[in-house]
């Protein structure tokens, strides 16, 4: 080592802590523990601060055997009674789960990690609860266990990131009783359809007012989502899709509420065109920056009127007053082999509906115009593809100025 530079061991705790928080991301998307903590020196050197980062983020249960759940909630209690300090650093909690490990939310020895868990943190605290079920079979019990001894004083006072994949039966009092929930992520996930007998009563002032909400649509769950209370006022960012593009209808609600904050829509169902006719005027969003609308079907678009619904749509944005720069559009179709490809997306030139309306959009400021193609056809097209691209990307350059058109496509 160079004279003049103190030996490691040498160093003070406190500037040993300082670099390891200006070296670790805490704030990264997933929930993965950061590679620096599998060092065993830096574990050895930073003491409390290796724990920290070990445990911020926790997959408390995973998807194994009952008996492999069972040691795994025994084995973390039995970490926390011997360090309780360790339950101050989680601020991420994951449940993988299956039908085997519903017993989970009543079992003593969780409730207690829970209580260690929440017990010393205080209103702010930054809490991300995600639960995967994978499974069919796994629905929230039927008796008030879970509301009651679960969410109602572990949940409730701390979420701010709610994120549910495949769980079934979810009471609407979930989404109630989060007051300082900020991001709500509902994928494949029914609601109940009506609260039960013996349901929390909703108390108005424990309203979710989230910024951003993700719903993938198993069902009809949207319609069951209107009757909660959760309050759409400050939404920012809205993404939506299903199957069941008849579900559209059932955001009107959720636009309504939401109509001075939103700045990003994001709409994903099969067949959107023939439905969007249903969708809130857009203009009424006066803050709205990015619209995201997908998947359109070309084969099933009227060749002498072709995406009305969406031109119409997309007219409403048409406005001295709109703030809207980045509109993103998905098309799908089948390319029969005995079609010219040029033909087949002809209905996409310049020229057509669709490009006069994006260029009234800009005509007085830039717009960015992202196109998703996905195309069911020979692999040999691409050739083609990449042509009538480049072709009509200059074809709209002359048109429109403002517009910067960028393409994403796949064949398969």
């Amino acid at each position: 080592m160079p004279t003049g530079f103190a030996p490691f061991s040498n160093l003070s705790q406190e500037l040993v802590e300082e670099i390891v928080d200006a070296l670790v991301d805490t704030q990264e998307s997933d929930l993965h523990i950061s590679n620096l903590c599998a060092c065993a020196l830096v574990c050895r050197s930073f003491r409390h601060r290796a724990q920290k980062y070990i445990f911020y983020s926790m997959t408390l249960l995973g998807l194994k055997t009952e008996a492999n759940c069972r040691e795994r909630v025994d084995s973390f209690h039995e970490i926390l009674q011997k360090n309780p300090r360790i339950a101050s650093y989680i601020r991420r909690l994951r449940f993988d789960m299956d039908d085997t490990a519903k017993w989970v939310f009543e079992d003593p020895l969780l409730l207690q990690i829970m209580e260690l868990v929440t017990k010393t943190w205080v209103v702010g605290t930054k809490l991300e609860l995600s639960i995967f079920a994978w499974s069919e079979d796994f629905h929230f019990t039927d008796n008030r266990t879970f509301e009651t001894r679960f969410v109602k004083p572990f949940v409730t006072p701390f979420i701010t990131s709610l994120d549910l994949h495949y769980v079934y039966d979810v009471p609407l009092t979930l989404f109630s009783h989060c007051p300082h929930l900020v991001d709500l992520s509902l994928i494949w996930v029914t609601v109940e359809a009506s609260p039960r007998f013996n349901v929390i009563a909703v108390d108005q002032s424990l309203r979710s007012r989230p910024h951003k909400f993700t719903f993938q649509s198993l069902d009809s769950s949207f319609r069951a989502l209107s009757a909660t209370c959760i309050d759409f006022s400050h939404l920012q960012y809205l993404s939506a899709s299903g199957y069941l593009s008849d579900e559209i209808p059932d955001l009107n609600f959720i636009l309504e509420a939401s109509s001075s904050s939103l700045k990003c829509l994001e709409l994903e169902f099969d067949e959107l065109e023939g439905h969007l006719s249903t969708v809130w005027d857009l203009s009424r969003i006066p803050n709205l920056t990015q619209l995201t609308l997908s998947m359109v079907n070309l084969d099933t678009v009227d060749d002498e009127d072709p995406f009305a619904d969406l031109c119409n749509l997309l007219r409403t944005t048409c406005s001295e007053k709109t703030k809207i720069n980045t509109i993103a559009l998905g098309f799908m179709g089948k390319l029969d082999a005995s079609w010219k490809l040029s033909a087949y997306l002809e209905k996409l030139e310049t020229g057509r509906p669709l490009s006069t309306v994006l260029a009234k959009i800009a005509e007085k400021k830039p717009l960015e115009v992202k196109i998703r193609l996905d195309l069911t056809a020979e692999a040999e097209r691409i050739e083609e593809l990449e042509t009538w691209i480049a072709d009509n990307s200059r074809l709209m350059r002359k048109l429109s100025p403002n517009v910067s058109q960028e393409y994403d496509y796949k064949l398969h």
